[in-house]
């Protein structure tokens, strides 16, 4: 969107809007089954997933941003391996987890002129990463309770 307000300065707030609203989907990733392990914890999903035009698809865990991360993924440009991916695999896990709650586009737009490049000299201990996620201090990232030294109790 950032890019489009660029090439486009001109372009009307409201008009992008509506476009963004008509044509982007965002949402968390729901299965049938629910979004939770059975001991309670949640079920969570790195991948990112794109088809485009419903003839090319793009399954990995590049980020839409740029990171010094070692990051993967396939595209696919093939029309019936993409229609088979969307059918099969696509279409019924978006029917799980598809509502319009999940992406407030006003927020999303609102949101664009927000620096989110941050500090890049910046570190954060394990205790304030943990915390800044929801869990506990003492917690490793599987929820395990830890000792000062950072030891699995």
């Amino acid at each position: 969107i950032k890019r489009i307000k660029k090439q486009f300065p001109d372009a009307e707030d409201d008009d992008l809007r509506k476009k963004v609203d008509e044509n982007l989907r965002v949402c968390f990733i729901r299965e049938k089954a629910g979004g939770n392990w059975e001991d309670g914890n949640s079920l969570g999903m790195h991948a990112k997933h794109f088809i485009v035009d419903d003839t090319c698809t793009y399954i990995g865990s590049q980020n839409l941003y740029v990171c010094d991360l070692a990051e993967w993924g396939v595209v696919i440009d093939d029309k019936a391996t993409t229609e088979k991916i969307k059918s099969t695999y696509w279409d019924p896990m978006w029917k799980c987890s598809f509502t319009p709650d999940d992406c407030d586009v006003d927020e999303v737009m609102d949101g664009l002129g927000i620096d989110r490049d941050g500090d890049p000299n910046a570190t954060m201990d394990a205790a304030a990463a943990a915390q800044s996620v929801g869990r506990p201090a003492d917690a490793d990232m599987y929820g395990d309770e830890m000792d000062d030294e950072g030891i699995i109790l």
